[in-house]
């Protein structure tokens, strides 16, 4: 007989191995709780790493560009405020108003944020990032409408110029044609008026202009217009320099004239005078206050009347008293000589 032990060995060791009961021993089970938590552990770390870093990159990308922005919105205040402009030279003069407000709007900007935020926070650099791209968004709007205002101000005030240089060309062409009119004739050389009405010419060309966008075209025109017309007036001027001298002299020839006229008249005068009263042709009174008969002589012609002669005295005086016993013939002598 089989033993009842052996009995019951070979039963247990008759069992088959589909016959026991399955089943995870305790050990094995907790290594892998311990590598299911491992790997969760390790991926959340992970993401975590993951988003810290792309938030970081981030944070510093808006840094950067906020900076930029701020220093674009400085240089572009600068550039507003470093000219002053006054209203009235600008053709629009409201729109300085509008310049005048861009620049406080920029200036009342706050700047970059002043945060610091972890390296290890993927929420701070979240935040912080978005505040540095707020910035950088706003100083590129003030910026650019910084800008567009003072653009608008300084075409205004070329428009202001532009208008003003063409006026005074307008009013240049206007003077210079007058001159040209004013001085046919009258210019030491004629060559200043034929090179004043060819400046005119081209004067007028520069006015018809279209799309002149710098003053100075208008302005060139005009110092060369006006360098034309003092050309013309310094030889006017030259003109009537020489034609007063020239009368001056003509005068001061015709004075000598006259006066030497006038010493020769004068001369002529008293040499008359002298000749009269002083010469040799004494008729009057003698040196010794006594008074002498003019000396003339009577000479009888032939038919009885009387001719001036050679006579004498004492042949009249014979005449008169008849020389021969005869009657008195000596005529109206004889009366001359009774008084």
């Amino acid at each position: 007989m089989t033993k009842p032990s052996e009995e019951v060995e070979t039963m247990d060791d008759a069992t088959p191995e589909e016959g026991k009961p399955k089943g995870i021993k305790p050990a094995k089970l907790t290594a892998i709780i311990v590598a299911v938590v491992v790997v969760a552990l390790a991926g959340i770390g992970g993401g975590y790493a993951y988003w810290t870093h792309h938030e970081s990159s981030g944070y510093h990308a808006a840094v950067e560009q906020a900076e930029n922005a701020d220093k674009a919105l400085m240089k572009a205040i600068e550039q507003a405020t470093a000219t002053t402009y006054k209203a009235d030279q600008l053709k629009e003069p409201k729109l300085l108003d509008k310049l005048n407000e861009q620049v406080k709007k920029a200036e009342s900007l706050k700047g970059i944020p002043d945060d610091n935020p972890s390296e290890w926070l993927a929420w701070q650099l979240a935040s912080a990032r978005k505040a540095n791209a707020t910035d950088a968004d706003e100083a590129d709007a003030q910026a650019k409408a910084l800008n567009a205002a003072l653009k608008a101000v300084r075409d205004s005030k070329l428009a202001k110029e532009l208008d003003t240089a063409k006026d005074q060309l307008k009013q240049g062409i206007d003077g210079a044609s007058q001159t040209l009119r004013d001085t046919d004739g009258k210019v030491a050389d004629n060559a200043t008026r034929d090179s004043l009405a060819k400046a005119i010419d081209e004067a007028n060309d520069t006015l018809s202009k279209k799309g002149v966008t710098d003053p100075k075209t208008y302005t060139d025109a005009k110092a060369k217009l006006d360098a034309a017309v003092k050309q013309v007036t310094d030889s006017k001027a030259a003109k009537e320099q020489a034609d007063a001298e020239a009368a001056a002299q003509a005068q001061a020839q015709a004075q000598a004239a006259q006066a030497q006229a006038a010493a020769a008249q004068s001369q002529s005068s008293y040499s008359q005078s002298y000749n009269r009263y002083g010469g040799s042709y004494n008729r009057g009174y003698s040196s010794n206050r006594g008074y002498s008969a003019p000396q003339q002589s009577y000479t009888p012609s032939s038919n009885g009347g009387a001719s001036s002669g050679g006579s004498s005295l004492a042949d009249l005086i014979g005449a008169a008293s008849g020389s021969n016993g005869g009657p008195n013939t000596c005529g109206s002598t004889c009366g001359l000589i009774e008084r």
